[in-house]
Parts: C-alpha cells; structure tokens; sequence
C-alpha cells in the first residue's frame, strides 16, 4: 500500500513538473579606467545558455570564452576580459595587451532602451 502511495506522489510531480526557466539578467556596469573617468556599460547573461553580451546601444556584442557558475561571470571581449562576482557585485576589467587589472561594480537592472528582445 506504501509503494502505491510512493508511485502515485512521483507520477504526479513528474507529470506537474517543467524544466527549469532562467531569463536573461541585464547588469549596468560602472569602473574607472586608467585615467580616473567613469566608464558606464551594459551587460546581458543567461545561466541556460551559457553566453554573456555587451550592449553598445545599437546590438549585443557576444563575449567569447564565457564561463558561468553559480559565484561569478567570467568571459571576453575584444578589448577587455571581464569578470563579475556574482556574490558582491564586484566587477574586474582586464584590457587586452596592457596588463592591470581595473576594479569597478555591477547591479542588476532593466534592459536598457533600444535593447533587442532575447529569446
């Protein structure tokens, strides 16, 4: 009678249960490059994917090399490396080719204006 019960409960979650669903998570990102200026930039990631994209405020960019875990973002643009701590918000920009490492932060935010619809 026990087992019946068992079979019957999983069945039903089985039946009733959806894979899991993620949305795209848009970051505005803030750091300060070698010469002290503000730089501001925008950035999209989706954990089922696997992908990571900058906003230059016409397309996405797609990074390349993205790896995506559940404390940080790490993945690469032509120009800079970035890596996002997902815990604090802490944001780290490599330049390619210059060496040093920039420091700066990133918040969760709405898709800015002119941003292409993701699927």
């Amino acid at each position: 009678m026990r087992l019946a019960q068992i079979l019957t409960t999983v069945v039903l979650l089985a039946s009733l249960s959806r894979p899991a669903l993620a949305e795209p998570r848009w970051l505005a990102c803030k750091f300060n490059d070698t010469s002290g200026k503000a730089q501001n930039f925008v950035m999209v990631f989706d954990d089922l994917r696997g992908t990571a994209a900058m906003f230059d405020g016409y397309s996405l960019i797609e990074g390349t090399s993205t790896s995506i875990n559940f404390q940080s973002l790490r993945t690469r643009f032509p120009q800079f490396n970035v890596t996002y701590n997902r815990n604090d918000g802490a944001l780290s920009v490599s330049p390619v080719g210059t060496g040093g490492m920039l420091h700066g932060e990133c918040r969760r935010s709405a898709p800015p204006p002119g941003a292409p619809a993701l699927q």
